[in-house]
C-alpha cells in the first residue's frame, strides 16, 4: 500500500533521505549507511528482531548535555525526571560525579540491554562480552584512545548506570496517575577501573536491570530492526522518532488517520527553546531517514502537523523471546495535539 497523497498534503516517497551537508555527486558515510540499510530491510527481513522497553516509545533522554544535574520532560499525559548520580571508583576508592546520559549513544545502549536481557532471559547482562560485538552490528568501529568510540560509550554508559529515572502517567480523568520509581533502573553494575589511578575511566562488567523494568521488559517488549537503529545512530531524535512510529501506527484507530500537530511534536521530540520553524525543518529531515528504514509506514505532512494512518508493523513479530510477550500497548503511545 503506498503512502496516502492529497492535493494538500506531501506525499514522502519510500526512500528519501535528506542529510545536511550531502549533495547528489557527494554522498556523505551517513547517506551511505542509511541508503545501505534502507535497501537491505526493504529486501529481507532481519534474522532477530531488537527489542526496547516500550515505555521509551513515549518519552526520551535529552538530546544534548544538559546544563544541570537534574532534567525534566512532560509530553501528553507522560513525565520524566532524570537525576544525574555518582559511581564508585574502585581504585581510587571515592565517589565520582557523573553527569547525565544524553544523545544516540545512551539510546543504542538502552536497546542493547533490552535486548540481551531478553535473549538470556535474565536482568542480569554481561556488557564488557557483549558490547563490541553490538557496536559492530550497528556499523560502529570501535577504537580505543581519548577520542575514539569505545571510550565515548563508556562515559555515557556510566552515566545510564548512574542517573536516576522517574517517571509518572496521567490517566487522563484529571484524578488518577501512575508513578514508576524508578524506571528504568539498573539496581546495581559491576564495575572496572581504569589500571591507572589517576584516571576516571570506569566500565561496568555487566549491569543488572532492576525487577520491575525487567518484568516491564518481558510484558512490554517492542520490536524493531536492528539495521534501522544502525542507520538512524547518528541521529537521537530519529531514533526516538522510529520507535514511536514502530509503536504508533500498527495502532491507529481512526479510517481517516491519526493528526498530530507541530505544537505536540515539538513538545515530545523538541529541545528547550527551540525555534518551531527550526524544528519543523529538523523534524522532516529526521521523518524522512525514519520513513526509508521503516517502509511500511503511512505518514502525510498536512498543514499544522503530520497525519498517521495504520501500518504494518516495522519489523515482523515473533511469538516469543524467552517468554516475552512482543509489543503490546503499556501506554497511550501518542502525543497529543
Amino acid at each position: 500500500m503506498a503512502r496516502r497523497a492529497s492535493t494538500t498534503a506531501t506525499n514522502y516517497p519510500k526512500a528519501t533521505i535528506e542529510t545536511t551537508g550531502t549533495t547528489a555527486t557527494k554522498r556523505s558515510a551517513v547517506q551511505r549507511r542509511m541508503e545501505d540499510s534502507a535497501t537491505a530491510i526493504m529486501g529481507d527481513a532481519a534474522d532477530d528482531p531488537a527489542f526496547l522497553h516500550v515505555i521509551f516509545a513515549q518519552i526520551g533522554l535529552p538530546y544534548r548535555e544538559p546544563e544541570s544535574a537534574t532534567w525534566e520532560r512532560r509530553t501528553g499525559r507522560a513525565a520524566m525526571i532524570l537525576q544525574a548520580g555518582h559511581l564508585w571508583h574502585p581504585r581510587r576508592r571515592e565517589f565520582l560525579p557523573q553527569g547525565l546520559p544524553y544523545g544516540t549513544r545512551p539510546r543504542l545502549l538502552l536497546a542493547h540491554l533490552c535486548t540481551e536481557a531478553l535473549r538470556l532471559g535474565s536482568p542480569v547482562v554481561p556488557v564488557a562480552d557483549s558490547f563490541t560485538g553490538f557496536m559492530k552490528q550497528l556499523g560502529i568501529t570501535p577504537t580505543g584512545g581519548a577520542t575514539g568510540s569505545v571510550l565515548r560509550f563508556r562515559d555515557q554508559m556510566n552515566r545510564l548506570s548512574a542517573s536516576r529515572m522517574q517517571m509518572a502517567m496521567d490517566y487522563g480523568d484529571g484524578r488518577r496517575w501512575r508513578q514508576v520509581n524508578p524506571a528504568p533502573a539498573i539496581a546495581s553494575a559491576e564495575l572496572w577501573g581504569a589500571t591507572d589511578p589517576r584516571q576516571r575511566v570506569i566500565w561496568p562488567a555487566e549491569v543488572t536491570l532492576s525487577a520491575e523494568f525487567f518484568a516491564g521488559l518481558q510484558r512490554y517488549a517492542l520490536p524493531f530492526d536492528p539495521r534501522a537503529f544502525g542507520a538512524l545512530s547518528n541521529s537521537a531524535r530519529a531514533l526516538d522518532l522510529y520507535t514511536w512510529l514502530a509503536h504508533r501506527l500498527p495502532r491507529v484507530k481512526e479510517h481517516a488517520g491519526a493528526f498530530i500537530s507541530w505544537g505536540a511534536l515539538a513538545e515530545q521530540f523538541g529541545g528547550a527553546g527551540d525555534d518551531l520553524r527550526e524544528f519543523r525543518r529538523a523534524m522532516v529531515t529526521a521523518l524522512r531517514q525514519v520513513l526509508a528504514v521503516y517502509p511500511a509506514a503511512q505518514v502525510m505532512q498536512i498543514p499544522g502537523g503530520l497525519k498517521l494512518f495504520r501500518s504494518a508493523p516495522a519489523i515482523a513479530r515473533k511469538a516469543s523471546v524467552r517468554g516475552a510477550r512482543v509489543g503490546p500497548v503499556v501506554i497511550d503511545g501518542t502525543a497529543e495535539p
